[in-house]
């Protein structure tokens, strides 16, 4: 009998030792951060942040079993959106991402729900760096009070190695599809979406050089004074700004054509010579609204477009992007011009 009662003492006693180092030497909280410097804008970075369709393509998690199911609900992107996800794969098992807190390039705020396992907060923090973005990626959580507490502390010993394999391993897989995006700063551009309907109109078709400004601007005048020119002679009445809807790119041979003119209104002209007339482009598009010289849209379509890759935005099929002219600036005042450019969307 005596054998048992020293059993039972030494029980106690490493049942007491491990409750007085779990509970006055083992922290009550979780906390790992790992960070890493991506060769891309803020803007780039917390757009593959900010979205969790997106983020799960660079989620630890997806690596671990691309055939998961995702279920995703809420906000298209930010505070509000959730992430849902099961799988046969023991380390993925069941979870949920919300995001909770969203500021524009700096900060996402999530909770992260691994099953029965584990609830943890999480925050990715955006800083410029020398050479693009320095991502610090924190997980946290609390031990609750109660029986739990001590068995949690332990199991954090645990948890703090996966949870920094885990972090490395999504900051490296983000590092990588964030470096494929084009190394454009699109944070001050500032875009709408909108559905346009169809408005008639009379244009010119031009085709010039894609490079030469002067032959741009001889080809944009003579297109827009035959317009003017069928307009007046048919009393017709302008109903908006200047169209110019381009319908050829052709990079090979630094061309483009596109078709320049006015919406109208009134009846439709029974006969139609030197100009031509149809319909305004519609359907969801993206706006975006260029303010400066015309010699700096350049910059502004390479901002579109670097948006559109990073936030994953798809432009409709063979769709081509059409602008409006507001306001049309001139040599001593190219700060004047104002243009709506619009790219259409599926």
């Amino acid at each position: 009998m005596k054998w048992f009662f020293g059993l039972i003492l030494v029980i106690a006693v490493v049942a007491g030792g491990l409750y007085a180092v779990g509970r006055f030497l083992l922290p009550n909280t979780l906390s790992v951060t790992r960070a890493a410097v991506i060769d891309r804008p803020r803007a780039a970075v917390f757009a593959m942040s900010n979205d969790l369709k997106i983020v799960k393509e660079w989620s630890p998690y997806y690596a671990l079993d691309p055939d998961a199911e995702y279920v995703f609900s809420g906000d298209e992107s930010g505070a509000g959106q959730t992430m849902r996800w099961t799988s046969d794969v023991r380390q993925v098992g069941n979870g949920r991402m919300s995001i909770v807190r969203s500021e524009p390039n700096e900060e996402i705020e999530t909770i992260l729900e691994l099953g029965d396992r584990a609830t943890l907060n999480t925050l990715m923090h955006l800083t410029p760096a020398d050479s693009g973005t320095n991502v610090a990626w924190s997980v946290s959580a609390e031990c609750a009070a109660g029986a739990i507490n001590i068995p949690c502390r332990y199991m954090n010993l645990i948890m703090r190695a996966m949870v920094r394999r885990d972090l490395d391993a999504g900051l490296a897989r983000l590092k990588t599809l964030s470096e494929q995006l084009p190394n454009v700063d699109f944070a001050d551009l500032n875009p709408e979406f909108i559905t346009l309907e169809p408005q008639s109109y009379v244009y010119s078709p031009v085709t010039t050089s894609n490079q030469n400004q002067e032959q741009l601007d001889s080809a944009l005048n003579q297109g827009v004074g035959d317009v003017d020119r069928f307009m007046t002679q048919n009393a017709l009445v302008r109903s908006g700004p200047q169209v110019r809807v381009t319908t050829e790119w052709d990079q090979t041979q630094n061309q483009m054509s596109f078709r320049v003119g006015y919406p109208f209104s009134g009846p439709t002209p029974l006969t139609v010579v030197g100009v031509q007339i149809g319909e305004t482009p519609s359907g969801r598009a993206l706006r975006v609204v260029h303010n400066g010289p015309r010699a700096q849209m350049r910059t502004t379509y390479a901002k579109i477009y670097a948006f559109l890759q990073a936030h994953r935005i798809v432009m409709r099929e063979d769709g081509l992007p059409w602008e409006v002219v507001i306001a049309e600036g001139d040599e001593a005042n190219p700060q004047a011009t104002q243009i709506e450019i619009y790219v259409p969307l599926q």
